[in-house]
């Protein structure tokens, strides 16, 4: 849930940086995504606790919950403290990056030097793309969890915990194949042996004695 709640702000604040629309009177930006990213789970564990309650009369009975997980509570639980409040996020998540989209081109569009338009259009282009396929990392990994908890679905679940494992990495490379990381490397590891080669033969040559004279 916090995953997800981070996500949010930072289309939000991908919006507002593309917009220009930081106002100086306004709390530090990090100070406020790190109340919202931190407090809404809270309040989202505290609803779900009170919800559980109330549909098993004792939370601490696990019996609904072993044949799958333990991480998740009662169906309704799951539902309303979970999956709705993940489907809204990335809902307004997708929300700021389609009118991130709309405004870039815009301000793109503004800019007189076909190469400065150019390399700001595949700037907010990559950084978009990025947003997007970790909103779709995240809410496929969400939904296969939820799906697995209503429906009681072996797969699903199966699906879910495969998932959620590999959900770090899944963003990783997205994150290293859009800023081109791994090309960057892979010319570095290309030009390095020569590079290797004249450094060692310069610096053996400085470190060699003089010749005697003859």
């Amino acid at each position: 849930m916090t995953v997800v709640c981070w996500l949010a702000a930072m289309c939000h604040h991908l919006y507002a940086t593309v917009a220009s629309i930081p106002r100086r009177d306004d709390p530090p930006t990090y100070l406020k995504y790190s109340i919202f990213a931190w407090g809404a789970p809270f309040l989202n564990l505290a609803v779900a606790i009170f919800l559980q309650i109330r549909e098993a009369s004792n939370i601490w009975n696990i019996v609904d919950l072993t044949p799958f997980n333990c991480w998740f509570m009662g169906t309704k639980a799951t539902i309303y403290t979970y999956g709705l409040p993940v489907f809204l996020l990335l809902l307004s998540a997708g929300y700021y990056l389609i009118k991130a989209a709309i405004v870039s081109r815009y301000t793109c569009s503004m800019q007189l030097e076909i190469k400065q338009r150019e390399k700001m259009k595949r700037r907010r282009a990559l950084q978009m793309i990025l947003f997007l396929k970790v909103c779709m990392i995240v809410g496929f990994v969400a939904g296969c969890g939820v799906a697995s908890r209503i429906w009681k679905i072996p797969f699903l679940w199966a699906v879910f915990c495969t998932a959620h494992s590999l959900q770090g990495l899944a963003v990783a490379l997205s994150v290293a194949c859009n800023c081109r990381v791994l090309k960057v490397y892979a010319r570095k590891s290309y030009k390095q042996p020569k590079q290797q080669i004249a450094h060692s033969s310069s610096s053996m040559q400085l470190l060699a004695p003089a010749p005697d004279p003859v």
